[in-house]
Parts: structure tokens; C-alpha cells; sequence
């Protein structure tokens, strides 16, 4: 059994020694470990910080600075290359503790899992706002809610996946990160899932992920809604059609209504506005039923490419 442990990372030279060091040289039931480093690139030293340590196999350099995806997704296709049974994604920062890899990946060595994510205690976490934090509870109960799974820390990138999981990942939806994609990408697979309780260490900077926690919010929220329209299709497009058909018939029902009771009291109606505004409502709720068709068929058939 061969565990790859990949670090993402952008102008990491003074912390991602320490993040290498943390990572266990020894994991009961794996027979070796090796440790990638993808240099999203980075402006300072990094490259040169990860080929000079003793326990980085491999270097990835980027040839400029991509985002977070990217470098995700090349250190996955990295890690396949790498003959990878299991796959662990960390932080270059050494924000997620390196011993906490043991259990990360238990569950896909007892063959319980398929991909294990390190779920943090946003309540515990004294660097994080209030206002973070209950974002990051939101977020994660809409995301859950999409994946049909509860996972109460959807952005942790403290992460497993087994070989034929990885297999499966791939980020389109977003250059900003891959965690959200991932999750809805995966369960829509069908993959099997589990979480774990992790702690955190202290920061040692500022996240480069975002300026601010609105900015974050807003990101995440597009990326959210992308990942909607581009998984479940006909879901989005089933609430498009009832938001525009379901008024649309009211208005009809209404002129009706209001036709009959004039027929029987022998006065004109004076709700023909109400007709045509609501034939103009149906029709696009009708549309928007069959965009959601097509779009389910299209979202199949990439399924099965």
C-alpha cells in the first residue's frame, strides 16, 4: 500500500518544511509513504525549499501561478503517476496537524471509504469570526443538502481519497478551489464518504485564499450555484420552471375564476392582463422544464463518457 501526501502551495519557503516534517515516516499497513510538492509559481523559494528536504519524492512546478485548483488537480494527476493507492491533500501552512494523517486514512484502509475528509470544529477554532463561522456552517449544510450527505466542514482541505476515487476528480467549475467541487463531483458518483474530527494548529499567517470573509462568501456562493446548474441540472431547472409556472397558472386560474363569475353576473371580466401574463409564465415555466430535460440528458451522457 503506497500513500502520496500532496501539498499544494504558493510562496510557501518559511512554513512548508514544517508542514513536511509533521507527516508520519511510518503508517501501520502502508508500506511506504512519499510526500509531492506542487509549486503553484510561487515567487520566493519554495521549489527550491521542497527539493532540498530529504522525505519531497517529487516536485511540481507550475510555470505561473494558477490558483488552488489547479495545483490540486496537478498534484492528483501527479499522485496517479506515482503508482498512489491512497492519496492525502494538505496544507502548505501546516494548518492541518500531520498526525491526524493516521486516522485520516483509516477508513479507506478498513475499506469503510473510499475519500475521508478532516472535519474541523468551527466552534474551537479562536482565529476564526463569528460571522466565519457561521458562514462556514451554512455553507456547509447547503453543500450537504446538494451531496445528500452531512459533512460539517465542506471546505477543509485536509482530505483522503483511495486510487479509484481519485480517479474520478477533476475541478472545471471553479480556477478558485476544489473543495466544493469535489464533494458534489464525488457524491455524484456515488462515492463512498466519511469524516473524521481533526484540531487544528495555530496560523501562521493570513489566508491567501481570500481578502476578506465576504469575498469568501461571495466566491464560495458561485461556486455553489456553478456547481448546481452543472451537476444537478434538473433540479435547478425544475425550480426555475415551478418559480415562473406556478404564478403563471394562478393568473390563469384567477381569470377564469373571474371569467365564470362574470358569464354568471352577465358584466365584462376586466382580467385579460391576468390571462396574458399568465400564458407568458407558463410558457417560459414550459421552457425552463425543457432546458432541464436537455441538461440532465447532456449531464448523463458526460456520466457516461
Amino acid at each position: 500500500m503506497k500513500l502520496v501526501v500532496q501539498i499544494p502551495c504558493y510562496n510557501e519557503e518559511e512554513f512548508l518544511a514544517a508542514a513536511i516534517n509533521a507527516i508520519p515516516e511510518k503508517i501501520e499497513s502502508v508500506a511506504s509513504i512519499e510526500v509531492l510538492v506542487i509549486d503553484d509559481g510561487s515567487e520566493d523559494g519554495t521549489a527550491e525549499v521542497a527539493r532540498k528536504h530529504p522525505r519531497v519524492a517529487k516536485v511540481i512546478q507550475l510555470p505561473y501561478h494558477q490558483g488552488l485548483a489547479a495545483a490540486f488537480r496537478a498534484g492528483i494527476d501527479a499522485s496517479l503517476d506515482m503508482a498512489a493507492d491512497i492519496v492525502v491533500n494538505t496544507d502548505a501552512d501546516n494548518q492541518y496537524p500531520g498526525t491526524s494523517i493516521p486516522a485520516l486514512i483509516k477508513p479507506i484502509l478498513d475499506h469503510k471509504a473510499e475519500f475521508v475528509i478532516g472535519c474541523r470544529d468551527m466552534d474551537r477554532i479562536e482565529h476564526f469570526s463569528p460571522f466565519k463561522k457561521l458562514a462556514q456552517k451554512m455553507g456547509s449544510r447547503v453543500v450537504s443538502s446538494i451531496c445528500g450527505q452531512q459533512i460539517p466542514d465542506v471546505t477543509s482541505g485536509f482530505r483522503a481519497f483511495n486510487r479509484s476515487c481519485a480517479l474520478w476528480i477533476d475541478v472545471i467549475a471553479s480556477h478558485y478551489t476544489y473543495t466544493l467541487e469535489t464533494l458534489v463531483r464525488l457524491s455524484s458518483q456515488k462515492v463512498r464518504m466519511a469524516h473524521i474530527s481533526i484540531t487544528v494548529n495555530p496560523p501562521v499567517r493570513r489566508s491567501r485564499l481570500m481578502g476578506s470573509t465576504s469575498e469568501y462568501i461571495m466566491r464560495s456562493l458561485a461556486d455553489i450555484l456553478t456547481l448546481l446548474y452543472i451537476y444537478s441540472p434538473l433540479r435547478v431547472f425544475i425550480t426555475l420552471a415551478a418559480l415562473f409556472g406556478l404564478p403563471g397558472f394562478f393568473l390563469i386560474a384567477r381569470f377564469v375564476y373571474y371569467y365564470y363569475m362574470s358569464v354568471l353576473m352577465n358584466v365584462p371580466t376586466g382580467y385579460e392582463q391576468s390571462l396574458t401574463m399568465g400564458v407568458g409564465l407558463v410558457i417560459i415555466g414550459f421552457f425552463m422544464l425543457m432546458m432541464g430535460v436537455v441538461s440532465n440528458l447532456i449531464h448523463t451522457n458526460r456520466k457516461i463518457l
